[in-house]
């Protein structure tokens, strides 16, 4: 049992799901929602939906910088902050609802570095011995800042200033060399930034070799109808999405259908883009994510919307 009852309990999970040909069903992205249970903390404060469901929401965005799996619940408690525990074998991430209420409006950097660190405890899988990270285990948790906070578009010097003003006002750090812990996070926001040069390093070669001519022969076959033009990498092909929500690809300058693409109503994703029984999620800002052998998401095309006359 978890030693606070009562409580909001959130948990997610995401996950391809595949299907015979025999089927006659398409794969399709399947996130799941939260179990969402309202009821007062018992410490003096009552969070409501909104509240619960923007917290679980904030929390969800920080993971998905990774593409790791949740593994733990959220709570509301009587906690400062935000706290990373393991409770009966239940890894329980609990927070105050007054400290995440002021991640909802402008960027506050210090506060998502808490957070995320607390998170990255849990990810990183530490052992959080009576509750409190070891030496090693708050460094770790530094780099998974350092990693979320430039996915999340800050400066390196903005995520330096974030730990040394979470530094601070955590008591528990101060054993800690703050040498090390900057180190740390410098190293996880530099992986990260090396990941995403990475990314568009390669997808700028593919383009720039063989992908040059499918997109100058896309440009000069585009019809009128089409509202959205997308390359996956995976296939280095180009599709085209019509107004009625159909997927085509020309082949020797015709169309020919080959899948859908679908309202989304699973966080995180503003449409499905569906091609011959694969599916992917299609962010706000056109990106096709998929999600890997390797247990992680990646980013595996593009999806740029175009004028209709």
């Amino acid at each position: 049992m978890l030693r606070k009852l009562g409580l909001i309990i959130l948990s997610s999970s995401l996950a391809f799901y595949s299907c015979d040909e025999g089927s006659g069903q398409q794969d399709e992205l399947l996130i799941e929602s939260p179990v969402v249970k309202k009821d007062s903390t018992g410490f003096g404060f009552t969070t409501d939906l909104t509240e619960e469901i923007a917290a679980y929401k904030t929390v969800v965005n920080i993971i998905r910088e990774t593409g790791l799996a949740q593994n733990f619940v959220i709570l509301p408690g009587d906690v400062e902050n935000v706290k990373a525990y393991v409770e009966d074998n239940e890894r329980v991430l609990e927070y105050n609802p007054d400290f995440m209420e002021k991640l909802q409006g402008d960027t506050n950097w210090p506060g998502l570095s808490v957070l995320a660190r607390q998170i990255g405890h849990h990810l990183s899988n530490h052992e959080l011995e009576n509750g409190v990270p070891s030496v090693e285990e708050d460094i770790e948790a530094d780099k998974y800042a350092g990693f979320v906070l430039f996915k999340m578009g800050a400066s390196l010097d903005e995520a330096i200033k974030a730990l040394e003003i979470a530094i601070g006002e955590d008591s528990i750090g101060k054993g800690i060399s703050k040498n090390a812990r900057l180190a740390s996070l410098t190293k996880g926001w530099n992986n990260a930034k090396v990941l995403m040069t990475d990314t568009v390093v390669v997808a700028k070669a593919v383009e720039d070799t063989a992908v040059n001519e499918v997109v100058a022969e896309a440009k000069s076959i585009v019809k009128p109808d089409y509202a959205y033009r997308v390359f996956l990498a995976l296939d280095k092909k180009m599709y085209f999405v019509d107004e009625e929500d159909k997927v085509f690809q020309e082949v020797n300058g015709k169309p020919v259908a080959v899948g859908l693409k679908k309202d989304s109503d699973k966080p995180g994703f503003d449409w499905i883009f569906m091609k011959e029984g694969d599916s992917y999620g299609v962010d706000l800002k056109g990106r096709l994510w998929a999600f890997s052998t390797d247990g992680n998401f990646h980013i595996v095309g593009q999806a740029v919307k175009l004028s209709v006359n």
